[in-house]
């Protein structure tokens, strides 16, 4: 069997079954202890038994599974069968082997009359799973293809059920309830009540012996510890999922405020708020410029990592743009390199005839119209893939022509030297765009 990638779909999915078989022995160890049995039947070949047998055989399956998954070391995958099985031998395996121990089994077959409760008691070792749940739950935390913020909230949901499901039941033993499942279901909820709310069980001291008191005391401060872990789980889950939203409310609060006291005119309010409300939607980050929100959260990668993530950002723009179909990788990574996002609102002028230029646009997304101010007179309309400007950084002269959005524009900028510096790089670069700016003259 070939060593398989930690964080394979594969591995993945059976950690998700692993979860799942911690979580059932979590909930029917101490039901089954609470109840004898006598709910779901626990006797040899009963339901209980074959439970059991179904989630103790994904364990042991697991222990000789994990010979075969490797494991990362400095960045890098150990897929060598050596290291990976002595890596695990040496860290997880010891407390995997402990844990599917079948003693329950080999008790049920040797001492078939014995105590439900003690059986149960023989697979509290199951339990020592419950690292490994919670070191998969971190991996799907962190992994990019799971939202963090519901990983975070089902893992506090399924921890909080669990801490009520050992009250529960605890309290079904001490009190000696009727067993049932609607013994049970009392019990559940006198652990709810007691843990959410200190103690409005309806069930006043004097009728609670020395060890049901003493258990609800210990409750009641466990209710107090847990409720602030609860409220402040939930408050930090709850800021996660709107983290950005309150950055961006927070800033355009500022802004409005900002132009209220200035004695701003409304129309230009409206124009500002209309701006912040594209960019929300355009980038979904306030925490930065932006115009370089892209380079601000690539910049400490490494040059070969954020040119493969840049390509794939402006893919929309070589595919659009035809000069760059069919151009080489080179030329395509170092244009990307030197161009300059902006974001433009409808009726904004990008250049004004007669101006001396310095830098040519290329559409990203949106419309413009080019038009003469001089003869009153629109030339054209172009979007997304066209490009204007060129002609003053080719021929040292002013603006033939000014432009305007119609639409908001998300544009790219080639400054003047980068311009020089890329048509000195590749002619076959120079050539076209000689051969549009002579038609456009």
């Amino acid at each position: 069997m070939k060593i398989l990638h930690p964080e394979s779909r594969i591995v993945n999915s059976w950690n998700i079954l692993i979860v799942l078989t911690t979580i059932y022995n979590y909930i029917f160890v101490p039901f089954q202890m609470a109840t004898k049995g006598n709910i779901i039947g626990n006797s040899f070949l009963g339901l209980g038994f074959f439970l059991d047998l179904g989630f103790d055989s994904i364990l042991i399956f697991d222990l000789f599974l994990r010979f075969n998954v490797g494991y990362i070391e400095r960045g890098q995958f150990v897929n060598d069968k050596i290291p990976v099985r002595k890596n695990y031998f040496q860290t997880d395996f010891k407390r995997h082997f402990l844990s599917c121990l079948p003693l329950d089994i080999v008790a049920r077959l040797f001492y078939p009359n014995l105590e439900v409760w003690i059986i149960a008691l023989l697979r509290i070792p199951r339990l020592l799973r419950v690292f490994d749940s919670f070191s998969a739950s971190k991996f799907w935390e962190d992994s990019i293809n799971s939202n963090p913020v519901i990983v975070r909230l089902l893992r506090l949901l399924i921890v909080i059920f669990l801490v009520e499901h050992w009250v529960a039941c605890t309290w079904f033993l001490i009190r000696n309830i009727n067993i049932s499942f609607h013994g049970y279901l009392q019990a559940l909820y006198w652990s709810v009540m007691t843990l959410t709310t200190v103690g409005y069980d309806n069930i006043p001291a004097g009728e609670q012996t020395v060890p049901e008191l003493s258990f609800t005391i210990f409750v009641m401060m466990l209710g107090v510890t847990m409720y602030a872990f609860i409220i402040g789980n939930v408050a930090s889950v709850i800021t996660d999922m709107n983290a950005s939203r309150s950055r961006f409310r927070e800033k355009l609060d500022r802004i409005q405020t900002y132009l209220r006291e200035k004695k701003v005119p409304q129309g230009l309010q409206r124009k500002v708020r209309s701006y912040y409300q594209y960019m929300w939607e355009y980038n979904r980050d306030t925490s930065t410029d932006f115009l370089s929100v892209e380079k601000y959260y690539l910049n400490d990668l490494p040059r070969s990592l954020s040119t493969q993530i840049s390509l794939c950002l402006n893919q929309n723009l070589i595919e659009s743009v035809p000069m760059f179909k069919g151009a080489e990788p080179q030329f395509i990574e170092q244009i990307l390199a030197k161009l300059q996002p902006i974001v433009l609102p409808p009726e904004d002028y990008v250049i004004h005839e007669g101006q001396i230029g310095h830098e040519m646009y290329f559409i990203n997304h949106g419309e413009v119209q080019v038009f003469s101010e001089k003869d009153n007179k629109v030339i054209e309309n172009m979007e997304s893939g066209a490009f204007f400007g060129e002609l003053a950084l080719l021929y040292s002269v002013r603006r033939t022509a000014s432009v305007k959005t119609l639409t908001y524009c998300e544009l790219f900028v080639l400054e003047k030297n980068d311009f020089s510096q890329v048509m000195a790089d590749y002619p076959s670069f120079a050539d076209k765009i000689q051969e549009i700016a002579e038609k456009r003259r």
